[in-house]
Order: structure tokens, then C-alpha cells, then sequence
């Protein structure tokens, strides 16, 4: 650990008590809050950003422990929840256990509610089963949002917005960006914020090897590059070809040489996002349309595909590996054994570059822009394995009341325990290396994109552009045409089943 990091910690470790200690002592606190919902800190209550929760009316053991569902690690090795209730596992980092101890240690003391989660192979699966066997032994559930996709049209969850007595979707322990998103006719089944971390783990930046860049570049500061908007997607390409070289001693590209990218055929979308566009929006009446298929859309990701399937120039796909390795870990190893310039990466993988001693220092950007005259950086969630807070269709009305008062205490003690241990902590001050990528992380999460297109996959929206990749195709178009009917009647369907217009 070099020496500026340490001193970066010592300085959080301070300012972290110094803000306990004057919360404790006057019981004010700076309320501001960005888009993300990261490293806030405000009130000591809900009451100190103006919010009036209703009294806490539901009395007798029913309503003494609060059941959530949650995803195990059976299954589910990296995307499991570690963030309901404490001392599940033994890898959680104990910032964040301790974190999460505080959150329902607070819950429990004020309402005299236990938060109890439940561990599963397959959450939506086990809500069905539940809901079906009337046995209702849970009060809410944390599924993947595409699993919550399916349990809404399916009449399995309530609309979100019936509580909103309870949930203050308004205030910055929810996502804006999700609320708004996530929306179909006004109607909200599922969302999130900081009542859980993953959709954070699961957004996706570029991290670099620093080592590299200043070797092969060294008068380019990337960081200095964001901030003037000169980082875009044809500059991180011939950055890459640069450094992509045949350095393994055996004639021919693999995986086992020197790349300008790390990468997976699933960046398509990432990429696509990162320019401010989306696969699927929304009209005036909330309503999805499809939005991808204009002529700067599909352009544009015939251009994203023509670069990104240019084979031993500048990038690396996890994907092409055939010799039985996981992907993944080849993916890791590439950037982690100092072989890669850059690698698109989940917030998941940073963790794991704790695993690599001999990995060189590194920083992270957010993904390029496009054209240097886009007006934002835009970050793309992995929504497939993102969290989303539901409550059943089970639950009568007055259960469900209940559900939706512990969901938002829950999220607002999320964001003001569990999103600092993670966001401020973990992230910014142990596994990232330096001040300017704690400035960039800020960056990131300013403009997350949750797009209806990949949590809902309306007629196969994600599985046609992977397709295009395998099949070195940049056809975008033809292959519109051919799944616009099926994509048109899903989107249909669904806003039939919630019996919108």
C-alpha cells in the first residue's frame, strides 16, 4: 500500500468521526445529495431531509421481524446479497458487515423490527412458490430486475407508487435515474437506491494500468482527458492498438499476449449507452418505444461492432476463449498480470483485483464519449444482475403498508450506513488508488442508465446484438427488421398486462 493511500484513509477515518461527532452533538448535517446516492451525509433521521413519516401502527409478533428475500452464494458467486442482514458470510468485508449491523441495529431499537434475510438459489422462483402455497412467508424480496420484469407482468407485485404515504421516491435514498426509468404508465413495480449496493457493483467503468500509460504515453493524463472531454471512444482505440502486441513467444494472438482492451461481446451495449442513447425509452404517456432504430442509433452501433470485432488490433473478448479457461478469469488476468492498457469492467472486479500482488497501479475512468461535443458521461448498469426492492401481491393491503414503511427505512439507513461503507470506504479509499479516480468514481455514478431494453429483453433486444458479435456481423439493420414485430408485441403485452390506456 503506497503512502498517499494511506494518508487517504487516516484522512476519511478523520472526517468520518468528526461528521459522527457533529451529527451527535447538534443532530445537523449537511442534506446534499448528487444523483447517485453516494457517500452522502445528512440527518440523523428520515425527519431531518423534511419528511413525515406516518406513526409506526403494526403491533404483535407478525409484525416483529421483517422477512426479505435474497440471493444467496450457492449460486450466484458473485452476485449474491450481502447487504440485508449481517454475518452471513465470511468474505463480506467487515466495513460492511459492521455497516449493515448499525443500519438494523438502528431499525430494531426504533421500531422494534428484526431485518431478516433469507438466502435462495433463485428469488423469483422461490416468491412464486410462496405466493402460490399461500404461505406468505415473506414480506419483500431483492430479485434481479429482469426476474422483477417478469413477476410484475405476471400480477405477482404491487405498484410501488400505492405507498406513497411510506415511500418518498423523491428523496435521495432512491435512485432518480431508476424511479424514472423504471416506470411503465406511471406504474412502478420495482426500484432501487441504496436499499441495496448492487446495482453499483454491477455498473460498469474502464480501469487502466498506469504503469502502461505512462511507459507508452506519457504525456496523455487520462483523468485531465475526461475532464475536457477529449476521451472518447476513437481515442481509447488507437491508444489500444499502441500497446496490443504479440508478446507471448508464440506466433499468433491469444489471450497469453499484450492487448490495448480487455473486453466481452456484452460491451456492445455498454458502449451504446455510454452515448447517450438507449435500446428502449419512453413517450409522453410513459409508455416504452422502441428507439434504437433511427438512422444515428443503428449508425452508431454498426460503428461500435465494426471496431469492437476487429480481431488482434487493439481488443480482447473473454468470449473467443476455447481452451475451457473460465472467461471470466481470463478476462481479470489479462488486465491483473499487467497485459492490458484498459479493461471494461463491473464494479464486481475490482474487489477481485485484490487477488493479483503483482498488479500494477491502476486508476478508473467512466467509459468514453462518443463525439467530444456529447454533453455527459453516461455509465452503463449491468441491469440483469442489479437488485430492485418488491413487495408481493400476497400481502393484504395493510401487510403490504408495512413493507413499504421497512423498505424505506431500510434504504434511508442504506444510504446513510451501507452505501458510505461501500462507495467511500471500500471503494474509494482501499481498492481504488488514488484521489483522481475517487473523483472519476463520482463521475460514474452521476449518470447510471437503466435500460428497459435489457431488464425486460423485449423480443430478444440483448440476445440479437451478442449474436451480431459471434457472428462478426455489423448487419444491424437487416436484423432489426427481422425481430421488430416480436420486440413491437412484448413491448405490447406488457403494457397490457398492467392493464395501462
Amino acid at each position: 500500500m503506497n503512502a498517499k493511500k494511506i494518508i487517504s484513509m487516516l484522512l476519511c477515518l478523520v472526517m468520518l468521526s468528526a461528521s459522527a461527532m457533529l451529527v451527535a452533538c447538534n443532530g445537523d448535517g449537511d442534506t446534499s445529495s448528487d444523483n447517485s446516492g453516494a457517500g452522502v451525509v445528512g440527518g440523523d433521521s428520515i425527519e431531518d431531509y423534511g419528511v413525515t413519516m406516518p406513526e409506526f401502527k403494526w403491533e404483535g409478533d407478525d409484525y416483529k421481524e421483517f422477512n426479505v428475500l435474497i440471493y444467496s452464494n450457492e449460486r450466484e458467486t458473485t452476485y449474491f446479497c450481502e447487504d440485508v442482514q449481517p454475518d452471513l458470510y465470511s468474505t463480506t468485508d467487515a466495513t460492511l458487515n459492521e455497516a449493515v449491523k448499525k443500519r438494523n441495529d438502528e431499525i430494531l431499537s426504533k421500531y422494534g423490527v428484526t431485518i431478516k434475510g433469507h438466502p435462495v438459489l433463485d428469488v423469483a422462483e422461490e416468491l412464486k412458490l410462496d405466493i402460490s402455497s399461500g404461505l406468505n412467508n415473506y414480506d419483500a424480496a431483492l430479485p434481479f430486475m429482469p426476474a422483477a420484469a417478469s413477476l410484475a407482468q405476471e400480477g405477482y407485485l404491487w405498484d410501488l407508487n400505492e405507498f406513497d404515504d411510506y415511500l418518498h421516491f423523491d428523496q435521495p435514498w432512491w435512485d432518480q435515474s431508476a424511479n424514472k426509468s423504471l416506470s411503465i404508465g406511471n406504474k412502478l413495480y420495482f426500484t432501487t437506491g441504496d436499499i441495496s449496493i448492487m446495482p453499483k457493483i454491477v455498473s460498469t467503468a474502464i480501469t487502466f494500468n498506469k504503469e502502461i500509460l505512462a511507459k507508452t504515453f506519457p504525456d496523455h493524463n487520462l483523468y485531465d482527458m475526461v475532464k475536457n472531454k477529449e476521451w472518447t471512444f476513437d481515442k481509447m482505440i488507437e491508444m489500444s492498438r499502441t500497446v496490443t502486441a504479440d508478446t507471448d513467444g508464440i506466433a499468433g494472438f491469444s489471450y497469453k499476449d499484450s492487448w490495448g482492451a480487455s473486453s466481452s461481446y456484452g460491451d456492445v451495449s455498454a458502449f451504446f449507452i455510454a452515448s447517450g442513447k438507449n435500446y428502449i425509452s419512453k413517450d409522453d404517456d410513459d409508455l416504452p418505444v422502441i428507439s434504437f432504430n433511427d438512422t444515428a442509433s443503428t449508425t452508431l452501433l454498426q460503428k461500435i461492432l465494426q471496431n469492437l470485432q476487429l480481431k488482434d488490433e487493439w481488443v480482447f473478448h473473454c468470449n473467443e476463449v476455447n481452451d475451457g479457461s473460465n472467461v471470466w478469469v481470463v478476462s481479470l488476468d489479462i488486465f491483473g498480470q499487467n497485459r492490458a492498457l484498459f479493461r471494461t469492467s463491473a464494479f464486481s472486479a475490482i474487489k477481485k483485483l485484490r487477488a493479483y500482488d503483482d498488479a500494477q497501479e491502476f486508476g478508473i475512468v467512466p467509459f468514453p464519449l462518443m463525439t467530444e461535443d456529447q454533453d455527459n458521461y453516461y455509465t452503463f448498469c449491468s441491469a440483469r444482475y442489479a437488485y430492485c426492492a418488491v413487495i408481493p401481491t400476497s400481502l393484504e393491503e395493510e401487510d403490504a403498508e408495512f413493507s413499504a414503511y421497512m423498505l424505506e427505512v431500510m434504504a434511508f439507513g442504506g444510504m446513510k450506513h451501507i452505501t458510505p461503507a461501500y462507495y467511500d470506504t471500500t471503494l474509494k479509499y482501499r481498492d481504488l488508488r488514488d484521489d483522481e479516480s475517487a473523483e472519476m468514481l463520482d463521475l460514474v455514478f452521476s449518470n447510471v442508465v437503466y435500460d428497459l431494453g435489457i431488464i425486460y429483453d423485449f423480443g430478444g433486444i440483448g440476445g440479437m446484438i451478442e449474436e451480431l458479435m459471434k457472428q462478426s456481423s455489423t448487419n444491424i439493420v437487416s436484423s432489426f427488421e427481422a425481430k421488430e414485430q416480436l420486440i413491437q408485441t412484448a413491448i405490447d403485452n406488457c403494457i397490457e398486462s398492467y392493464e395501462i390506456g
